[in-house]
C-alpha cells in the first residue's frame, strides 16, 4: 500500500471527529454526514473509523448521524437527493455530487490514470465483442471508467459475452494473467507494476485521461458560511497537518473540472430516447397544468421526503445495469400496468445520472403508452430552480427537507 493511503485514511477519521465537531448549525435539527466507500479502493476502503456519535452530538449541540455505505448505487443517489449535509466519497460520487446541490471543500489534490487491459492476443477493444471481462463491483469508479472505455469505442456491455463483478480490480489482472477471463481494469500504477513480475500475461488496450483519486469532502451549497469557514480552518490547522489531515488539501476554483471527465464516461444517462420527447422543469408545469400525468420513479422513501406536487409515484425497482443495452427482464415496471394509456406521460427521477425514468419511458412506449415525456433533469433540476415540493412524511420527520 502507498504510504498516503493510511495517512489518508487516518486523516479522514480526525476530520470526522474534529471538523465536524467545529460545525455549528443551531438552526439545523441534526447533522447527517454520508462516508461513501469503494470496495475496489484501497484509500476509501481503509476508512473505518468514524468516532463516537454521542460525542458529535454534543459537540455540535445538534443529533448527528454518520452513515457510512459500501453502497455506491445508493450514495450516488444520495448525491442527487441533498439528504446529506456532508458527503465523503470516491470521484464518480464527488462528480455527481458537485453537478448538483453540493460544492468540493476538499481533495486530497492526486490524480491517477485508469488502464483497461487484455490478453496479449486480443488487440483492441473492438475485439472485446463476446468476451469475458472481469470488473470490480458495478458501481465503483474503475467499472465507470471501463464503460466509459467499452462506449467510446462503439461497443456496449451487452456487446460482450460475459461480466464478472467482484471486490477488487488486483483479482481482475490476476483472472486475465491466469485465463479465467479476457480483459479488466486497474489503476495503471497496479497495471505497472503487474506488468513487470508478469511481462507476458496482459497488455493495455486504452488508458483514461488522469482521474481524482481516493477520498474527497463535499459540504451542500447551503451550508452557512460560518460552518464551511470552521471546516476549512480545521484542515488547515497545525493540529490537522500534524495529524496529517493535511493530505486532504482545501479544493482550489478550478478542482471541481476535474471531475468533469469522469461524469462524462461513466454517470450520464443518453441525451435523447427515440419516440421520446425531453422536457424541462418549466415545460413539465405546463403539461401538467394541460392534463399530462407526472410519474416519480423514485424508490417510495423518496418520493415521500420530497416530491413534485400531484405527481404520482410509480417507483420503478431497476436490478438491471445502467446501460442503453439493460435487460429489462431483470427490472420491475408491473406497477405501470394500471396506468391510463392514453393520457401524456412524464416519467422523472434524481436527474441525467439516474436511470429510472429513462427506462420507465422505454416501457411505457412498449406498453403502450400514446405520448411519453422524460424529465431527464429530475428532482435535481426542478429542486435547483426552486419550484414547489410536498412531503409525505410529518413535519418533524421532513425537517431536512423543509430546510431546502
Amino acid at each position: 500500500m502507498r504510504y498516503y493511503e493510511s495517512a489518508f485514511a487516518s486523516a479522514v477519521r480526525i476530520l470526522l471527529v474534529g471538523a465536524l465537531v467545529s460545525f455549528s448549525m443551531p438552526a439545523v435539527a441534526e447533522m447527517r454526514v454520508l462516508v461513501a466507500v469503494d470496495p475496489s479502493d484501497a484509500v476509501s476502503n481503509n476508512v473505518i473509523g468514524i468516532g463516537s456519535l454521542d460525542t458529535l452530538s454534543k459537540s455540535l449541540n445538534t443529533k448527528a448521524i454518520v452513515t457510512k455505505t459500501q453502497n455506491l448505487s445508493d450514495a450516488m443517489r444520495a448525491s442527487r437527493t441533498v439528504e446529506n449535509d456532508v458527503i465523503i466519497g470516491p470521484a464518480h460520487v464527488t462528480a455527481s455530487a458537485v453537478s448538483h446541490a453540493y460544492k468540493l471543500l476538499a481533495t486530497t489534490g492526486s490524480q491517477q490514470e485508469y488502464a483497461l487491459v487484455a490478453r496479449k492476443e486480443i488487440e483492441s477493444i473492438e475485439k472485446l465483442k463476446g468476451k469475458h471481462v472481469y470488473l470490480p463491483q458495478q458501481d465503483s469508479l474503475p467499472t465507470y471508467l471501463a464503460k466509459g472505455l467499452i462506449r467510446e469505442s462503439g461497443l456496449s456491455f451487452k456487446s460482450l459475452g460475459k461480466v464478472t463483478y467482484g471486490r477488487t480490480s488486483g483479482a481482475g489482472l490476476l483472472s486475465v494473467s491466469y485465463g479465467m477471463a479476457d480483459a479488466a481494469i486497474a489503476s495503471l500504477a497496479d497495471v505497472n507494476e503487474w506488468m513487470k513480475s508478469h511481462p507476458d500475461a496482459v497488455h493495455i488496450l486504452k488508458k483514461t485521461r488522469p482521474v481524482p483519486d481516493g477520498m474527497n469532502l463535499m459540504v451542500r451549497k447551503d451550508i452557512s458560511p460560518i460552518d464551511e469557514d470552521n471546516v476549512l480552518k480545521w484542515i488547515s490547522s497545525a493540529e490537522g497537518m500534524a495529524s496529517g489531515l493535511g493530505r486532504l488539501q482545501v479544493a482550489a476554483n478550478g478542482d471541481s473540472a476535474k471531475f468533469h471527465y469522469v461524469a462524462s464516461l461513466g454517470i450520464f444517462t443518453p441525451n435523447s430516447l427515440p419516440n421520446v420527447t425531453i422536457v424541462t422543469a418549466e415545460q413539465v408545469m405546463d403539461l401538467a397544468a394541460k392534463g399530462a400525468v407526472i410519474y416519480d420513479t423514485r424508490s417510495p422513501k423518496e418520493y415521500a421526503l420530497e416530491h413534485i406536487k400531484g405527481a404520482v409515484a410509480m417507483p420503478y425497482q431497476e436490478k438491471s445495469l445502467k446501460d442503453v443495452d439493460y435487460d429489462a427482464s431483470l427490472d420491475d415496471f408491473s406497477v405501470a400496468n394500471s396506468a391510463p394509456r392514453q393520457a401524456p406521460a412524464i416519467f422523472l427521477c434524481n436527474g441525467p445520472e439516474c436511470w429510472k425514468s429513462y427506462k420507465a419511458s422505454r416501457a411505457a412506449l412498449a406498453m403502450g403508452f400514446e405520448k411519453v415525456y422524460w424529465f431527464r433533469g429530475g428532482m435535481p433540476e426542478w429542486r435547483e430552480k426552486t419550484l414547489p415540493v410536498m412531503s409525505s412524511l410529518p413535519a418533524k420527520t421532513n425537517l431536512a427537507a423543509a430546510k431546502r
